[in-house]
């Protein structure tokens, strides 16, 4: 079931980019405990959602994790090279 979740969102993420004719998309997503460390559900949706952006030409060009008071990105984290 969370696999239907997570690739509804995916869907509805990437159907939004195309709706507004967008070429590129910044994530951005907060945590309420304030701790902006990745958790490895943040990991795979984002490698899902820069999978599904590349069939549809569009880049995925960070995904930001708001705490308090830090953040963290996951592109400058070195989640986007693989």
């Amino acid at each position: 079931m969370r696999t239907a979740y997570t690739s509804s969102k995916i869907y509805l993420v990437i159907r939004m980019a195309v709706i507004s004719s967008a070429a590129a998309v910044v994530l951005m997503h907060n945590h309420p405990s304030g701790d902006p460390t990745p958790s490895e559900a943040d990991i795979k949706v984002t490698r899902d959602l820069i999978r599904a952006g590349q069939l549809m030409k569009i880049e995925v060009l960070d995904h930001v994790i708001m705490g308090h008071p830090n953040r963290s990105s996951l592109r400058e984290l070195g989640y986007f090279a693989w």
